[in-house]
């Protein structure tokens, strides 16, 4: 696969659909919409060992005072002397019910398809009850707990069906006007597997609009099929742009 059906690949996933804030939207505007749109160079561990490209689309809107909606697409594609070795997708829309300024309700949709990773895909449906700790010029912290239901798809044999609880966190911190870090994470407690994902980044603005990103993903899981890791990471740098 040549360099430039690479970048086709990543600009078709990014382009699926709407976009990744975190699932407790603590970043959702007071009102309108907001967005961003991520490229850059990815080295990955885990059950693959590559160089890639990789991209992803965030959007999130205020439809009513109470309730924001957002949407997130990743997708890293990548090959080595024309044998795919790398090719992974996520969608997850997510959604918030603000009860009072601190407390909400909150309910998250979401699909992985790894076709290098533990499972064929994974895929759930959660809701539940959040509290913003914080939010103020310097930043926000939300945490969010939440019941769910979620299917790991097994390559072979048969998929696993599970009622699951979930853990959230959502952490922005400002470091100078001009820097931001980010971390977010995840804690998926399932009767077959328990998923933890993490998230750390950090984003450096060129511009109003343009600025550098970069990001440390890591995604555990407790019980995996024979001959897969347990833990994959992905360390990405590149250019976010912000609409």
């Amino acid at each position: 696969m040549k360099l430039a059906t690479i970048f086709v690949a990543v600009a078709a996933a990014v382009s699926m659909g709407s976009a990744n804030a975190s699932g407790l939207l603590g970043d959702a505007p007071e009102e309108g919409s907001k967005g961003n749109l991520d490229f850059g160079f990815v080295t990955t561990s885990g059950n693959t060992d590559t160089t890639s490209l990789n991209g992803a689309f965030n959007w999130v809107t205020r439809i009513s005072e109470p309730y924001a909606m957002g949407f997130t697409v990743t997708g890293i594609n990548n090959a080595t002397d024309d044998v795919r070795s790398a090719e992974r997708y996520t969608f997850a829309w997510n959604n918030r019910y603000d009860l009072s300024e601190k407390d909400f309700l909150y309910g998250t949709l979401d699909y992985v398809n790894d076709y290098f990773g533990a499972y064929d895909f994974q895929s759930g449906v959660y809701f539940g009850y959040g509290r913003e700790i914080f939010q103020d010029d310097s930043g926000h912290l939300s945490l969010g707990i939440a019941a769910g239901y979620r299917v790991n798809a097994v390559f072979v044999g048969e998929d696993e069906k599970e009622a699951v609880l979930r853990g959230d966190l959502d952490y922005a911190y400002k470091i100078s006007d001009n820097a931001q870090f980010t971390q977010k994470l995840t804690a998926i407690f399932g009767e077959e597997v328990d998923t933890y994902t993490s998230e750390s980044a950090v984003t450096a603005k060129l511009s109003d609009s343009l600025a550098l990103k970069a990001a440390y993903l890591v995604n555990h899981n407790s019980v995996v099929p024979v001959g897969r890791d347990k833990t994959d990471t992905t360390a990405s740098i590149g250019v976010s742009y912000s609409f």
